[in-house]
């Protein structure tokens, strides 16, 4: 009955949303690169027949740019063994991007924008590709292609899940709803012990959830990263044979932050913003605090030599992963100047010494494994340069603390594989609908 009241109110209030959220939509895909065909595969329309769409695969939803590197990571390791035709569908212009970049070197695989939750749009998303199964990256259970699917027969696993403790007392209110929308999956996967407490406490059934690991952290599998030797050569020219400390995933104010201390330290600053259109507000930032800022966009020729005070901007997306295994020291955003803080696991499976700031409550869990492992440091703002020159000056002991932090990494290894078991087990029991 409560559900029931839910849906009514969604399906008044969700259009409305989308509605007001639309000029908004409309800036924000101009400004990152977007097309007019991008707006109707929202709504589910698509720019060539049906018949000539991918059928009978598996369908995976991701949301944004780190749910999408995610997905490519499980689909690569599903085309070792499985020849099914792979649909993904992500939600932001950003991970639509890096999807698409993926395309041509992963076989089978259709990428679209994610249609929005109306009950035609779905509809006519889940006729058009007939999946077997339907996987989702972390999060985005929708109430329309939850029931949709359901109603269809097709099975949906969600992978990768995690629950913080902010949102189990969010989801905790309105249980009822919660448990219901949670019923229409055939699997959870979540990534440790705690985490499936947590959903069996806002009412997921026990018997649906498996502890597979988390995929985003299963990196002893991964290949060694090979940066660019473009990358090698733009920092050799520009560092000088100064150490590189790169500033991850930064938010407003942290580029500065990081960037004084890094000159403190005597390195040279690699900036790598987390919200790329904030170039223009980052250069004039760093301009103010007496850097001489470089975009990685730029067409202008590098000056020779450069200034002493010049850092670098890689204002661009899904290149984190080359620059970060070029860096001798990685310090993570959002971590200092704002909350929740972003992913480290790129620099712990890259091997390269990691400074945390106080604000790591998105990847708590994470950060406590590396912190009781002596894997990482941590400090407040007002300590950042000190605790950079220790990292830095003293080598094989940030060395061993980086050896230690992609050890503890290893509780993961396997999770791919097995978060790819629930899917293959799903896979069995379905049959082809074309």
């Amino acid at each position: 009955m409560i559900y029931a009241l839910f849906l009514s109110l969604y399906h008044i209030f969700y259009p409305i949303f989308l509605l007001v959220s639309l000029p908004g939509f409309f800036i924000k895909m101009r400004r990152r690169g977007g097309s007019v065909s991008d707006i109707w595969e929202r709504l589910g329309i698509f720019p060539h027949g049906k018949v000539q769409e991918p059928k009978d695969g598996i369908y995976v939803h991701a949301v944004s740019v780190g749910e999408v590197l995610i997905a490519l990571k499980w689909i690569r390791t599903l085309r070792k063994t499985h020849s099914e035709p792979v649909v993904l569908a992500t939600s932001t212009a950003t991970g639509l991007q890096v999807a698409r970049s993926a395309q041509n070197d992963v076989q089978g695989l259709r990428v679209l924008y994610s249609p929005v939750d109306l009950p035609w749009v779905v509809r006519r998303c889940m006729r058009r590709f007939a999946p077997r199964v339907v996987v989702l990256i972390e999060a985005e259970l929708w109430p329309n292609h939850a029931r949709i699917c359901r109603n269809m027969g097709i099975p949906m696993v969600m992978l990768n899940a995690r629950l913080s403790p902010r949102s189990e007392r969010r989801y905790a209110k309105v249980r009822p709803i919660t448990s219901a929308l949670f019923a229409h999956l055939s699997k959870l996967a979540v990534q440790n012990a705690r985490d499936a407490e947590r959903f069996v406490g806002i009412g997921v059934p026990r018997e649906i959830i498996s502890i597979t690991g988390s995929i985003k952290f299963d990196v002893l599998g991964d290949s060694v990263c090979t940066p660019r030797q473009e990358f090698r050569d733009i920092l050799r020219r520009l560092a000088g044979g100064k150490q590189v400390v790169l500033a991850s995933s930064t938010h407003p104010g942290e580029e500065v932050l990081i960037a004084d201390a890094t000159r403190r330290a005597g390195a040279f600053p690699l900036i790598v913003p987390r919200h790329m259109e904030r170039r223009a507000e980052v250069v004039h930032e760093l301009k103010t605090a007496g850097f001489f800022p470089i975009l990685r966009t730029s067409a202008d020729p590098f000056p020779s030599p450069p200034p002493e005070n010049v850092c670098y901007i890689a204002d661009t997306t899904g290149e984190l992963r080359e620059w970060t295994s070029l860096a001798n020291l990685v310090v993570i955003g959002k971590s200092f100047l704002a909350d929740g803080g972003q992913n480290p696991v790129e620099a712990i499976a890259a091997r390269v010494p990691v400074i945390v700031g106080p604000h790591m409550s998105n990847f708590a869990d994470l950060t406590e494994l590396l912190l009781a492992q002596d894997g990482i440091l941590t400090c407040e703002k007002e300590e950042l340069p000190t605790t950079m020159s220790y990292a830095l000056t003293q080598k094989e002991e940030s060395a061993a603390r980086a050896e230690r932090g992609y050890q503890a990494l290893s509780a993961h290894s396997g999770a791919t594989q097995r978060s790819l078991q629930l899917v293959e087990n799903l896979l069995l029991a379905s049959t082809p609908k074309h």
